[in-house]
């Protein structure tokens, strides 16, 4: 079910420098007394992403302003999509692909997800991440965009697969992502101090994702926020 997507509170630190993944966690569970659980994950801010071309590195400065030119125009000119998957697919067959590399971790953030039926409260601890230079911290919650193609929000929106793009900013006090039949579904609530964005993009062999990021400022040290699941 979640194919390509990341996952739920899945963090991302944008630097001056780059962009910071996680490539290494810890992760412990605590029953409580209710019968609910507690997961805590910690994970470690220590990769950073590189293209290669059929194993031959490309220049990330050079990389990085086409990929800024590349994304500026897919997110601004929503009428030639289908021209932007096209590329990205071309992308693959000329070998183009990403790769994950550990370099030293730019600090640590912890996140703790306590489950009860139809809920999942998330508690992102950003304390020991390391803030000099960062830019923005994003937590992603994303599943796979081949269950998950309608987007909803208290503001009434209604949309579809690719009429819900691929970074949106949401107004709505609430929104959620559920299958075509509404029988599963995931929401979120916007939330003081931060910006949330929903996104899907769903490109052969490539991309299938649906979600919603928080987007945060790097001077945040805490963030609580509730997932609500359904299943019909």
């Amino acid at each position: 079910m979640i194919e390509e997507g990341a996952g739920f509170g899945v963090p991302i630190a944008k630097y001056a420098d780059n962009t910071f993944f996680s490539c290494t966690a810890h992760i412990y569970s605590e029953q409580q007394r209710d019968g609910s659980l507690i997961l805590r994950k910690v994970f470690f801010l220590d990769a950073v992403s590189k293209k290669q071309v059929r194993g031959a590195s490309v220049n990330d400065a050079f990389y990085a302003l086409l990929h800024e030119t590349f994304e500026r125009a897919y997110l601004q000119r929503q009428s030639l999509r289908a021209v932007f998957d096209w590329t990205m697919r071309l992308r693959r067959m000329l070998g183009v692909t990403t790769q994950f590399v550990r370099v030293n971790p730019r600090g640590a953030v912890a996140v703790s997800y306590h489950c009860v039926p139809g809920i999942v409260d998330v508690n992102v601890d950003l304390s020991a991440l390391d803030k000099t230079g960062a830019q923005e911290i994003l937590l992603l919650n994303e599943q796979g965009a081949s269950t998950f193609r309608r987007y909803s929000d208290t503001n009434g929106a209604v949309l579809y697969d690719r009429q819900i793009g691929a970074w949106a900013k949401i107004t709505a006090k609430q929104a959620a992502f559920s299958d075509m039949k509404r029988q599963i579904s995931f929401a979120l609530e916007n939330k003081p101090n931060a910006s949330l964005i929903r996104g899907r993009e769903q490109v052969n062999d490539r991309f299938s994702w649906a979600g919603m990021t928080y987007a945060l400022s790097p001077s945040t040290s805490h963030f609580k926020y509730t997932i609500r699941l359904e299943k019909l």
